[in-house]
């Protein structure tokens, strides 16, 4: 697969980072000091390649996907050291998660922009494309980041003026961050190429770019809906103007690699790291058994006894541990080519009807709720269509309730997305979860503790917008209900 070589071939070129500088001068001693050898500049190309594969490796994570988000929204449970099921955490615990999509995802597309910015030999529709692209991928992780902390370094990040930049606040970040994607997807020239084979999601194929960044601008413009409703509406309607994802076939997915260094890192914790310490929860296969939804044998794999059994939630060690042997390990998201899914068509319907139901798009929602639903069953392997339709007519669309029914299906279609599925549960407050007996806080968390880097780096710019750095509990911007 080409893609995934690319990105290979890549890692495999020594300490790129030390490499972001766009020419060395040999003015004075010719050509005896070039190295044919060892290259003194990095192709754009790898680059972005590089940038795409650290935010999809550190968004798949262990320690953010794995051992946070997707317990937080109680899709996984711990089967021993089970304190994040407790939200026992702190600044240190999401340090590597902060510094990774700074200095190893936003820092090389930030250095890819300049090198495309600097060379004069790539014009037109490819360097608009490239320099899109790039804007797109930097606007993905700023909207992870501030959906995770709130505040964050953006105005100032990535510059050399600036060692210790200023926190911007989400409410000015994310209004920002949706006039650079409308403008990023409204400069793509679909009939120009871009990255080629640099592009570990699309290949450089500008035309579903234009789709990916416009339903990107969908999902951002319902985020803010509750807090700026003029705000959403108006970027809702410039995202249907660019054409929004209309299958399967246009989803925004990077397959990892069966090469261990470029594997799905949840694969690495479980096969290769011999990690053992995830069940799903009792909340989740009751919610799928309830409905009848077959998507529970994708989910989770039978215990011992041939059957899938949840873990209760939030346990102290001693009980997680005991219930270890009966209890069901999650299945179909830790294979070595288990992909990160960026967005999706399923998501992309339920926005749909959400859309409608606000009043900032036309159509029926139920069709939209009925593709979303269907378009989740069909990614996850299940393709009977007398049973999909069984299942919507069991499980219909109540648009008195339109939250509900929303919120209940994105929980379930994002299984393994845990950011996403995360930040969702925040904003629709769907499914409801319980806080667990045994919690270390007494509230789900809704916002990340800041790292101790930054507190011990960074301190007085943190401190200008926070003087709680382990705060879990205050409400983002967007986040009103």
């Amino acid at each position: 697969m080409n893609k995934i070589k690319n990105v290979r071939n890549f890692l495999k070129k020594a300490s790129l980072l030390s490499l972001v500088f766009l020419v060395v001068s040999c003015s004075d001693f010719g050509d005896l000091n070039v190295d044919p050898n060892n290259p003194t500049s990095v192709p754009a190309a790898n680059l972005f390649t590089q940038g795409q594969f650290e935010m999809f490796n550190r968004l798949q994570s262990r320690n953010y996907n794995g051992e946070w988000t997707m317990l937080l929204t109680q899709h996984w449970a711990q089967n021993e050291y089970a304190e994040e099921s407790r939200y026992v955490v702190d600044g240190n615990t999401f340090d590597a998660y902060f510094q990774a999509m700074y200095a190893s995802s936003l820092s090389e597309l930030d250095a890819a922009r300049k090198i495309i910015e600097a060379d004069e030999t790539v014009v037109g529709g490819v360097r608009a494309n490239q320099l899109a692209l790039i804007e797109i991928m930097s606007i993905n992780a700023y909207t992870a980041l501030t959906e995770a902390f709130g505040s964050i370094p953006y105005s100032q990040a990535l510059s050399e003026e600036f060692p210790n930049p200023a926190y911007d606040d989400q409410s000015t970040i994310y209004p920002d961050l949706l006039d650079r994607l409308n403008a990023a997807v409204g400069s793509i020239d679909t009939d120009a190429g871009s990255f080629g084979s640099g592009d570990v999601v699309y290949g450089g194929d500008a035309a579903a770019w234009k789709k990916l960044g416009a339903s990107m601008l969908l999902r951002m413009a319902l985020r803010v809906a509750d807090v700026d409703s003029g705000l959403a509406q108006t970027h809702v309607s410039n995202a249907l103007s660019y054409g929004v994802f209309e299958s399967n076939a246009d989803n925004a997915v990077f397959a990892f690699s069966s090469d261990p260094a470029l594997s799905n890192p949840l694969y690495i914790d479980n096969v290769i790291n011999g990690r053992d310490d995830f069940c799903v929860t009792d909340v989740l296969v009751n919610a799928l058994n309830d409905r009848n939804d077959p998507r529970v044998n994708v989910y989770a794999a039978p215990n011992n006894d041939g059957k899938i059994v949840g873990m209760r939630y939030g346990l102290l060690d001693a009980e997680a541990f005991a219930g270890k042997d009966t209890t069901s390990r999650p299945a179909a998201i830790r294979e070595f080519d288990s992909p990160h899914i960026m967005m999706d068509y399923a998501e992309v319907s339920f926005c749909m009807a959400e859309a409608i139901e606000r009043g900032y798009a036309t159509g029926n929602a139920a069709d939209h709720y009925a593709n979303g639903v269907t378009a989740s069953m069909n990614f996850w392997g299940i393709t009977d269509d007398t049973a999909i339709a069984d299942y919507i007519a069991n499980n219909a669309y109540d648009s008195a309730n339109w939250k509900n029914s929303i919120g209940m299906q994105k929980w379930l279609a994002f299984y393994g997305n845990g950011h996403q599925a995360w930040t969702e549960w925040r904003r629709l407050d769907v499914p409801s979860l319980d806080v667990p007996a045994a919690a270390d806080n007494p509230a789900i968390p809704v916002r990340l503790p800041y790292p101790v880097s930054e507190q011990e780096r960074n301190g007085n710019q943190l401190s200008a917008v926070t003087s709680m750095p382990n705060d879990m509990d205050t409400k983002l911007w967007f986040d009103v209900n």
